[in-house]
């Protein structure tokens, strides 16, 4: 939190980051709810769902951009003012006769509007090393994820009430939308002479007029040379393969779990899902607790022990506690792996290729999760869900081993600043 309020042009970037992600969140449970109210309304829940994933899946090609992209300050707030056109646009839309293709366009305006955001967040990447110094790169990427975290809880909770509050009045919350994009630019405008003089000193790319698959290859060719980090993302594609199956498989598992209801099902399900989120935000914002100097390959070892440790509270009944508290563990422990990463980028990969790294990243570990919810959601379909609990267990103890070797490796341990 010191680094929040000393720094000031820090603040701004948290600032206008939290305020665009507030419109975002609520938008985002919104227009899952729009899309049970259209015609085909299960294919629609599914585009709307996967449609989330997809800026993501891009990020390699806008962070690409985003490297390229020389007045990155102005670039933001265009991309803030784009944002805020299309939600207007979608505001009008959204009031005309619900139909299949009607929702098909509005679905293209929310991807577009994602994707650019992906890109907007890639331009803003740079400045942090420009404003902070490394020491406090940790917590200022820690604050960064319980801030976000928070905001997706408090603000997806909260547009699910709404929406019934307002009589479902979709073309509302894109006007609310809009605005928040709008509010975002804000910050940014307070502390422009600040965020200025730290874009003069990042680097410029060397090779702006290459195409965007040079600069991709590019991206990988530099991972390369970092070991330690090209290692640490094939590790977190191992247990987001893992993490991302974890609440699908817990949904799953619970409807035939009565002993392990707290009252009925969907309280149940709503409360793990707030020990996981508490447990994140948490982990992200106690940078300076016990596990403060433990090494990166600890931190991964510690989260796969702790889905371990989840999955054998489903194969032993009963054992909802295990589970609330393997759950709090895999979230604290994330709130910190997810920050140490972005930190260790940071700090390693050169200013000007960083948006199209951390994009690459971003993506390869996205690629793990709809692997692992198809395995386990489709044995616990086809069997039984205490087979996929057991498969989960075992595959996490694997990781276990696994992370317990590298820690061994003195040359891997050396790598890690």
């Amino acid at each position: 939190m010191k680094v929040y309020l000393k720094n000031s042009g820090y603040r701004a970037l948290i600032n206008s980051t939290v305020l665009s992600g507030i419109g975002d969140s609520l938008y985002n449970i919104v227009f899952i709810i729009y899309a049970a109210s259209v015609p085909n309304k299960s294919l629609a829940v599914s585009l709307a769902s996967f449609a989330t994933l997809l800026p993501s899946l891009l990020s390699v090609v806008t962070g690409s951009l985003a490297d390229q992209t020389h007045h990155k300050a102005k670039s933001v707030i265009i991309v803030r003012m784009i944002q805020a056109a299309l939600f207007v646009l979608l505001a009008g839309l959204i009031k005309l006769p619900q139909s299949f293709p009607l929702f098909l366009f509005l679905l293209l305006i929310n991807i577009v509007s994602d994707t650019i955001g992906s890109y907007a967040n890639g331009l803003t990447l740079p400045f942090l090393p420009r404003l902070l110094p490394e020491d406090e790169l940790n917590a200022a990427f820690g604050l960064e994820t319980a801030a976000t975290t928070t905001v997706q809880i408090i603000f997806q909770g909260l547009g699910a009430a709404l929406i019934v509050a307002m009589a479902y009045n979709y073309s509302a919350f894109a006007w609310i939308n809009a605005a928040t994009f709008c509010l975002a630019i804000l910050p940014l405008k307070l502390t422009w002479p600040r965020l200025i003089k730290a874009e003069k000193e990042i680097p410029l790319s060397q090779k702006p007029d290459q195409s965007l698959l040079s600069n991709i290859a590019d991206a990988w060719l530099e991972l390369k040379k970092h070991s330690f980090i090209l290692l640490t993302i094939a590790l977190a594609v191992i247990i987001n393969f893992l993490g991302a199956s974890m609440n699908g498989l817990i949904n799953v598992a619970l409807l035939g779990e009565r002993t392990m209801w707290l009252g009925n099902y969907g309280n149940t399900v709503a409360l793990l899902d707030i020990i996981l989120s508490v447990g994140t935000i948490l982990g992200s914002l106690l940078m300076n607790d016990f596990l403060k100097n433990s090494r990166l390959l600890t931190l991964l070892l510690l989260a796969g022990a702790s889905l371990a440790a989840l999955g054998v509270s489903f194969i032993w009944h009963q054992a909802l506690i295990l589970a609330a508290v393997s759950l709090f563990a895999a979230g604290y422990i994330a709130g910190k792996v997810n920050p140490r990463i972005s930190a260790l980028m940071v700090r390693e990969i050169p200013n000007e290729k960083i948006a199209a790294v951390s994009g690459f990243m971003q993506m390869s570990v996205l690629i793990g999760a709809p692997v692992g919810q198809a395995l386990f959601l489709s044995i616990a379909n086809m069997q039984t869900p205490q087979v996929s609990w057991i498969l989960f267990t075992i595959l996490a103890t694997l990781f276990i081993v696994l992370c317990a070797l590298l820690t061994q490796n003195k040359k891997l341990v050396m790598n890690e600043r």
